[in-house]
């Protein structure tokens, strides 16, 4: 398993699953054209992929 631990490391998938002190948030933010998505800050947070984005073949 990959760990991350610098400032500005970054994860994707369809589906993060997330243990944290405190959140903060969430506030809603645009996306792209009419596409919303929410935006938030955890504390103390263990963070980890539970469905993956798929690649294509």
């Amino acid at each position: 398993m990959t760990i991350l631990t610098a400032e500005g490391d970054g994860i994707i998938g369809k589906r993060i699953i997330y243990v944290a002190r405190k959140v903060d948030g969430p506030h809603l933010v645009r996306k792209s054209g009419s596409h919303r998505g929410l935006l938030g800050k955890l504390y103390d947070a263990e963070a980890y992929v539970d469905l993956p984005i798929e690649k294509a073949n």
